[in-house]
């Protein structure tokens, strides 16, 4: 097992190459992205809890990726494997290399989960991963809202996992 700055460091790393593989090469390096979520759970002394969180979260920012492709905010050229991946690796962050963000306010929670969620998207949409028909502005616009509010429920569940994780933990 890795000393906890080390996986830290692994988790950030790991979240960005299954960005970086699924926002360049689309569904081409799902495998990538799938070994990487997988050595996360090599590697982590929370296994169980990990993974409870990440198909939680994963499930929520799932839902309002489909339906914001269902109201015509996204087009894809096919069905984006890769963007259910980087759910599921984003997932894995928060109580790791995005941990820091739980000792925040919920407003600098909202204000950076809008401004860094929409760049996310729209960084990806430059690189063509992603069409937004209503244009830049109007998706950015839609995108801030929800993920203003989207990062602080997402942080809540995932401290709400941590939480119960500890209990459970000092109760054995």
């Amino acid at each position: 097992m890795p000393n906890p700055k080390l996986f830290i460091i692994l988790n950030a790393l790991s979240f960005q190459l299954v960005w970086w593989a699924g926002v360049l090469a689309g569904n081409q390096l799902v495998l990538l992205s799938i070994l990487l979520i997988l050595g996360h759970f090599l590697l982590s002394q929370s296994p169980r809890q990990d993974l409870q969180l990440m198909f939680l979260c994963a499930v929520v920012g799932m839902s309002v990726d489909t339906v914001l492709t269902w109201v015509g905010v996204f087009v894809f050229a096919e069905t984006p494997y890769w963007l259910a991946l980087l759910w599921l690796a984003f997932a894995l962050t928060l109580r790791y290399s995005l941990v820091f963000f739980q000792k925040i306010h919920m407003f600098w929670q909202a204000l950076f989960g809008g401004v860094f969620g929409t760049l996310s998207y729209i960084a990806g949409a430059e690189f063509g991963a992603v069409l937004l028909p209503y244009g830049l502005w109007v998706s950015g616009i839609v995108l801030v809202v929800i993920w203003s509010g989207l990062f602080p429920v997402l942080l809540l569940i995932s401290r709400g996992e941590h939480a119960a994780s500890l209990t459970q933990e000092s109760q054995q």
